[in-house]
Protein backbone atom coordinates (compact mmCIF):
# COMPACT_ATOMS: atom_id res chain seq x y z
CA UNK A 1 0.00 0.00 0.00
CA UNK A 2 2.82 2.68 1.28
CA UNK A 3 4.86 1.81 -1.86
CA UNK A 4 2.33 2.63 -4.38
CA UNK A 5 1.75 5.79 -2.34
CA UNK A 6 4.87 6.97 -2.40
CA UNK A 7 5.67 5.40 -6.03
CA UNK A 8 2.75 7.66 -7.12
CA UNK A 9 4.58 10.64 -6.99
CA UNK A 10 4.89 12.76 -10.48
CA UNK A 11 8.72 12.51 -10.10
CA UNK A 12 9.10 9.06 -8.59
CA UNK A 13 8.98 5.88 -10.62
CA UNK A 14 6.48 3.08 -8.93
CA UNK A 15 9.20 0.16 -10.12
CA UNK A 16 6.36 -2.18 -7.50
CA UNK A 17 7.96 -4.93 -6.07
CA UNK A 18 11.05 -4.55 -8.31
CA UNK A 19 12.91 -7.59 -7.15
CA UNK A 20 15.69 -7.52 -8.60
CA UNK A 21 17.92 -5.79 -6.47
CA UNK A 22 17.09 -8.51 -3.92
CA UNK A 23 17.65 -11.22 -6.37
CA UNK A 24 21.31 -9.76 -7.43
CA UNK A 25 22.67 -8.78 -4.27
CA UNK A 26 20.69 -11.24 -1.61
CA UNK A 27 19.80 -14.53 -3.03
CA UNK A 28 22.15 -14.95 -6.40
CA UNK A 29 25.60 -14.19 -4.19
CA UNK A 30 24.13 -17.59 -2.12
CA UNK A 31 22.77 -19.80 -4.48
CA UNK A 32 26.44 -19.29 -6.57
CA UNK A 33 28.62 -19.54 -3.47
CA UNK A 34 26.71 -22.70 -1.85
CA UNK A 35 28.84 -25.25 -4.22
CA UNK A 36 32.21 -23.64 -2.73
CA UNK A 37 31.13 -25.31 0.40
CA UNK A 38 32.18 -28.78 -1.28
CA UNK A 39 35.86 -29.03 -3.04
CA UNK A 40 35.71 -29.77 -6.49
CA UNK A 41 32.50 -28.21 -7.59
CA UNK A 42 33.56 -25.32 -8.79
CA UNK A 43 37.03 -25.46 -10.82
CA UNK A 44 39.83 -22.73 -10.12
CA UNK A 45 39.35 -21.75 -13.78
CA UNK A 46 35.81 -20.86 -13.19
CA UNK A 47 35.90 -19.05 -9.94
CA UNK A 48 37.04 -15.68 -12.03
CA UNK A 49 34.28 -15.91 -14.57
CA UNK A 50 32.06 -16.85 -11.82
CA UNK A 51 32.58 -13.37 -10.03
CA UNK A 52 32.55 -11.93 -13.17
CA UNK A 53 29.11 -12.94 -12.98
CA UNK A 54 27.70 -11.91 -10.11
CA UNK A 55 29.45 -8.49 -10.62
CA UNK A 56 27.21 -8.10 -14.12
CA UNK A 57 24.15 -9.59 -12.99
CA UNK A 58 24.42 -6.99 -9.90
CA UNK A 59 25.13 -3.51 -12.06
CA UNK A 60 22.53 -4.60 -14.69
CA UNK A 61 19.91 -4.85 -11.69
CA UNK A 62 21.13 -1.26 -10.53
CA UNK A 63 21.87 0.26 -13.92
CA UNK A 64 18.42 -0.94 -15.22
CA UNK A 65 15.95 0.71 -13.02
CA UNK A 66 17.94 3.52 -12.98
CA UNK A 67 17.80 3.80 -16.56
CA UNK A 68 13.71 3.36 -16.91
CA UNK A 69 12.96 6.10 -14.33
CA UNK A 70 15.41 8.36 -16.79
CA UNK A 71 13.56 7.32 -19.57
CA UNK A 72 10.34 8.35 -17.75
CA UNK A 73 11.74 11.59 -16.89
CA UNK A 74 11.57 10.44 -13.08
CA UNK A 75 14.02 11.81 -10.10
CA UNK A 76 13.80 8.43 -8.04
CA UNK A 77 12.46 4.58 -8.09
CA UNK A 78 10.44 3.16 -5.75
CA UNK A 79 10.76 -0.76 -5.15
CA UNK A 80 8.34 -1.96 -2.53
CA UNK A 81 9.70 -5.45 -2.25
CA UNK A 82 9.55 -6.35 1.39
CA UNK A 83 12.65 -8.71 1.45
CA UNK A 84 14.71 -5.65 0.42
CA UNK A 85 14.96 -5.12 4.30
CA UNK A 86 17.18 -8.35 4.34
CA UNK A 87 19.95 -6.49 2.38
CA UNK A 88 19.21 -3.24 3.16
CA UNK A 89 22.68 -2.58 4.59
CA UNK A 90 23.99 -3.27 1.22
CA UNK A 91 21.03 -1.17 -0.62
CA UNK A 92 21.87 1.96 1.72
CA UNK A 93 25.51 1.93 0.30
CA UNK A 94 24.85 1.26 -3.38
CA UNK A 95 22.48 4.17 -3.08
CA UNK A 96 23.84 6.72 -0.91
CA UNK A 97 21.21 9.09 -1.11
CA UNK A 98 17.99 6.42 -0.66
CA UNK A 99 15.35 7.37 1.52
CA UNK A 100 14.02 3.96 3.39
CA UNK A 101 10.46 3.62 4.56
CA UNK A 102 9.88 0.49 7.21
CA UNK A 103 6.01 -0.17 7.26
CA UNK A 104 5.29 -1.67 10.91
CA UNK A 105 2.61 -3.78 10.82
CA UNK A 106 1.32 -6.29 13.46
CA UNK A 107 2.42 -9.94 13.38
CA UNK A 108 -1.46 -10.40 13.21
CA UNK A 109 -2.05 -9.13 10.08
CA UNK A 110 0.78 -10.09 8.29
CA UNK A 111 0.63 -13.54 9.21
CA UNK A 112 -3.43 -13.54 8.00
CA UNK A 113 -1.90 -11.74 4.74
CA UNK A 114 0.41 -14.09 4.46
CA UNK A 115 -1.57 -17.85 4.66
CA UNK A 116 -4.49 -16.14 3.08
CA UNK A 117 -2.29 -15.49 -0.67
CA UNK A 118 -0.27 -18.66 0.17
CA UNK A 119 3.09 -16.69 -0.22
CA UNK A 120 4.28 -18.31 2.72
CA UNK A 121 5.00 -21.53 0.91
CA UNK A 122 7.52 -19.31 -1.30
CA UNK A 123 9.68 -18.83 1.67
CA UNK A 124 12.67 -20.29 2.23
CA UNK A 125 12.18 -23.09 5.22
CA UNK A 126 15.27 -22.83 7.81
CA UNK A 127 13.41 -22.74 11.03
CA UNK A 128 13.23 -25.38 13.26
CA UNK A 129 9.94 -26.86 14.94
CA UNK A 130 8.01 -25.13 11.75
CA UNK A 131 6.24 -26.83 8.58
CA UNK A 132 6.85 -25.47 5.30
CA UNK A 133 4.76 -28.24 3.34
CA UNK A 134 1.48 -27.33 5.34
CA UNK A 135 1.88 -23.81 6.45
CA UNK A 136 0.80 -22.97 9.60
CA UNK A 137 0.56 -19.49 11.31
CA UNK A 138 4.18 -20.17 13.18
CA UNK A 139 5.38 -20.67 9.66
CA UNK A 140 4.04 -17.24 9.13
CA UNK A 141 5.35 -15.64 12.39
CA UNK A 142 8.85 -16.65 11.59
CA UNK A 143 9.79 -14.74 8.58
CA UNK A 144 7.76 -11.16 10.38
CA UNK A 145 10.15 -11.84 12.86
CA UNK A 146 13.43 -12.34 10.51
CA UNK A 147 12.78 -9.53 8.56
CA UNK A 148 12.00 -7.00 11.52
CA UNK A 149 15.15 -7.93 12.68
CA UNK A 150 17.05 -7.60 9.62
CA UNK A 151 15.59 -3.45 9.86
CA UNK A 152 17.78 -2.76 12.17
CA UNK A 153 20.70 -2.45 9.45
CA UNK A 154 18.72 0.42 8.20
CA UNK A 155 20.79 3.82 8.43
CA UNK A 156 19.27 5.80 11.09
CA UNK A 157 19.24 9.20 9.45
CA UNK A 158 17.32 7.93 6.01
CA UNK A 159 14.80 6.03 7.78
CA UNK A 160 11.61 6.37 8.21
CA UNK A 161 8.57 4.70 9.65
CA UNK A 162 4.97 4.35 9.18
CA UNK A 163 2.68 2.32 11.50
CA UNK A 164 0.42 0.50 9.57
CA UNK A 165 -2.03 -0.20 12.53
CA UNK A 166 -2.13 3.36 13.19
CA UNK A 167 -2.95 4.54 10.44
CA UNK A 168 -5.58 1.82 9.73
CA UNK A 169 -6.98 3.23 13.57
CA UNK A 170 -6.77 6.93 12.92
CA UNK A 171 -5.83 7.26 9.24
CA UNK A 172 -5.87 10.89 9.12
CA UNK A 173 -3.59 12.15 11.93
CA UNK A 174 -0.88 9.26 10.95
CA UNK A 175 -0.68 10.05 7.29
CA UNK A 176 -0.14 13.85 8.49
CA UNK A 177 2.41 12.74 10.65
CA UNK A 178 3.74 10.56 7.83
CA UNK A 179 3.61 13.77 5.36
CA UNK A 180 5.56 15.73 7.78
CA UNK A 181 8.56 13.12 7.92
CA UNK A 182 8.69 12.93 4.24
CA UNK A 183 8.62 16.74 3.87
CA UNK A 184 11.02 17.30 6.12
CA UNK A 185 13.36 14.00 4.23
CA UNK A 186 13.05 15.83 0.96
CA UNK A 187 10.57 13.79 -0.50
CA UNK A 188 7.60 16.15 -2.82
CA UNK A 189 4.91 15.29 -0.95
CA UNK A 190 3.21 17.70 -3.07
CA UNK A 191 3.02 14.94 -5.62
CA UNK A 192 1.26 12.30 -3.36
CA UNK A 193 -2.62 11.48 -4.26
CA UNK A 194 -4.20 10.28 -1.54
CA UNK A 195 -6.45 8.78 -4.13
CA UNK A 196 -4.20 5.77 -3.57
CA UNK A 197 -5.85 5.11 -0.45
CA UNK A 198 -8.98 4.09 -1.86
CA UNK A 199 -7.99 1.24 -4.11
CA UNK A 200 -7.05 -2.55 -2.76
CA UNK A 201 -3.79 -3.80 -2.96
CA UNK A 202 -2.27 -7.25 -2.77
CA UNK A 203 -5.80 -9.10 -3.25
CA UNK A 204 -7.01 -11.45 -5.09
CA UNK A 205 -8.59 -11.04 -8.63
CA UNK A 206 -12.59 -10.16 -7.56
CA UNK A 207 -11.68 -10.00 -4.40
CA UNK A 208 -10.79 -6.56 -3.24
CA UNK A 209 -10.03 -5.53 0.61
CA UNK A 210 -11.63 -2.94 2.54
CA UNK A 211 -9.35 0.12 1.78
CA UNK A 212 -9.11 3.41 4.00
CA UNK A 213 -9.65 5.67 1.25
CA UNK A 214 -13.81 6.90 0.21
CA UNK A 215 -12.98 8.78 -2.96
CA UNK A 216 -16.50 10.45 -4.24
CA UNK A 217 -17.20 13.94 -6.23
CA UNK A 218 -15.72 16.02 -3.42
CA UNK A 219 -12.28 14.40 -3.00
CA UNK A 220 -11.03 11.71 -1.18
CA UNK A 221 -12.10 11.18 2.53
CA UNK A 222 -10.31 8.94 4.85
CA UNK A 223 -11.96 6.52 7.34
CA UNK A 224 -11.06 3.68 10.14
CA UNK A 225 -10.51 0.36 9.21
CA UNK A 226 -9.87 -2.96 10.72
CA UNK A 227 -6.25 -4.36 10.39
CA UNK A 228 -6.50 -7.55 10.73
CA UNK A 229 -9.59 -10.51 10.79
CA UNK A 230 -10.45 -10.30 14.32
CA UNK A 231 -13.14 -13.47 13.48
CA UNK A 232 -10.51 -15.73 12.70
CA UNK A 233 -7.67 -14.88 14.91
CA UNK A 234 -8.05 -17.19 17.84
CA UNK A 235 -7.23 -17.59 21.15
CA UNK A 236 -5.53 -20.86 20.18
CA UNK A 237 -4.02 -19.05 17.08
CA UNK A 238 -2.11 -16.75 19.19
CA UNK A 239 -1.08 -19.18 21.59
CA UNK A 240 0.70 -20.82 18.81
CA UNK A 241 2.96 -17.83 17.40
CA UNK A 242 3.78 -16.56 20.37
CA UNK A 243 6.87 -17.93 21.14
CA UNK A 244 7.95 -16.67 17.10
CA UNK A 245 7.01 -13.58 17.37
CA UNK A 246 7.24 -12.20 20.93
CA UNK A 247 10.51 -11.01 21.61
CA UNK A 248 10.78 -8.82 18.42
CA UNK A 249 7.01 -7.63 18.88
CA UNK A 250 8.63 -6.52 22.15
CA UNK A 251 11.35 -4.77 20.86
CA UNK A 252 9.24 -3.07 18.14
CA UNK A 253 7.00 -1.43 21.04
CA UNK A 254 10.59 -0.18 22.79
CA UNK A 255 12.27 1.36 19.79
CA UNK A 256 8.98 2.94 17.85
CA UNK A 257 6.54 3.52 21.12
CA UNK A 258 4.71 6.14 18.43
CA UNK A 259 4.32 4.22 15.25
CA UNK A 260 4.26 0.35 16.15
CA UNK A 261 1.11 -1.05 17.84
CA UNK A 262 -1.60 -3.77 18.29
CA UNK A 263 -4.51 -3.48 15.91
CA UNK A 264 -7.49 -1.85 17.00
CA UNK A 265 -9.81 -4.15 19.17
CA UNK A 266 -6.74 -6.58 19.47
CA UNK A 267 -7.67 -8.75 22.77
CA UNK A 268 -3.90 -9.53 23.90
CA UNK A 269 -1.89 -6.81 23.47
CA UNK A 270 0.51 -6.94 26.71
CA UNK A 271 0.18 -10.62 27.84
CA UNK A 272 3.63 -12.77 28.40
CA UNK A 273 3.98 -15.41 25.80
CA UNK A 274 2.30 -18.76 27.11
CA UNK A 275 6.29 -20.60 27.23
CA UNK A 276 9.52 -19.94 26.89
CA UNK A 277 10.27 -22.52 24.08
CA UNK A 278 11.44 -19.95 21.29
CA UNK A 279 10.60 -21.33 17.54
CA UNK A 280 13.36 -19.38 16.53
CA UNK A 281 16.27 -19.90 18.62
CA UNK A 282 18.80 -17.90 17.22
CA UNK A 283 17.12 -15.21 16.67
CA UNK A 284 15.27 -15.15 19.68
CA UNK A 285 18.38 -14.99 21.78
CA UNK A 286 19.46 -11.77 20.02
CA UNK A 287 16.17 -10.31 19.95
CA UNK A 288 15.83 -10.49 24.18
CA UNK A 289 19.40 -9.29 24.77
CA UNK A 290 18.46 -6.20 22.68
CA UNK A 291 14.94 -5.79 24.33
CA UNK A 292 16.84 -5.48 27.62
CA UNK A 293 19.46 -2.82 25.78
CA UNK A 294 17.18 -0.81 23.44
CA UNK A 295 17.17 3.05 24.26
CA UNK A 296 14.06 4.72 22.86
CA UNK A 297 15.18 6.67 19.89
CA UNK A 298 13.76 9.61 18.16
CA UNK A 299 10.91 8.61 15.85
CA UNK A 300 12.48 8.03 12.40
CA UNK A 301 11.69 8.16 8.66
CA UNK A 302 12.90 7.18 4.31
CA UNK A 303 12.23 4.89 0.98
CA UNK A 304 14.24 4.23 -2.01
CA UNK A 305 14.81 6.72 -4.15
CA UNK A 306 17.71 6.46 -6.91
CA UNK A 307 20.66 7.34 -7.02
CA UNK A 308 24.38 6.34 -8.57
CA UNK A 309 25.61 2.92 -7.78
CA UNK A 310 29.49 2.09 -7.29
CA UNK A 311 30.32 -0.93 -9.33
CA UNK A 312 28.80 -4.37 -7.17
CA UNK A 313 31.30 -5.97 -5.04
CA UNK A 314 32.62 -9.32 -6.55
CA UNK A 315 32.26 -11.09 -3.29
CA UNK A 316 29.08 -9.03 -1.29
CA UNK A 317 29.85 -9.19 2.47
CA UNK A 318 27.36 -11.40 3.94
CA UNK A 319 27.77 -9.62 7.47
CA UNK A 320 25.18 -7.40 8.72
CA UNK A 321 25.84 -3.98 6.46
CA UNK A 322 28.25 -1.27 7.92
CA UNK A 323 26.40 1.16 9.07
CA UNK A 324 26.87 3.79 12.05
CA UNK A 325 23.43 2.97 13.16
CA UNK A 326 23.41 3.47 17.49
CA UNK A 327 20.06 1.47 17.30
CA UNK A 328 21.14 -1.18 15.03
CA UNK A 329 24.33 -1.56 17.23
CA UNK A 330 22.50 -2.48 20.02
CA UNK A 331 19.86 -4.96 18.39
CA UNK A 332 22.73 -7.06 17.33
CA UNK A 333 25.05 -6.79 20.44
CA UNK A 334 25.50 -10.27 22.06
Amino acid sequence: MIGNYLGGARSVLNAGEYRALYLAYGSLPIQLSAARRLAGLIPPEWEPYRNQYLGEVQRHAVEFVQRAAEREGCAAFCDSFPRNVLIGGMLAEIFPDALFVLTLRHYTGVIQSLLRLGTIRLLPGNEEQVDWVDPTAVAAGAPWSRHYQASFNLPDDRTLVFGYDRFCAAPEDTLRRFKRALGSAGFPVAELDDARFAQSHATEPGKERPTAGRADGSGVHLAPIPSYDAATWTATKELEVRDAVWPTDQLLRTIFPGDYAAPAGYPWPYAPPPTAAPASPAPTARAVEAESQAARPEDHPRAPAGGRAPEPRREPDRRPAANKSPRARRARER
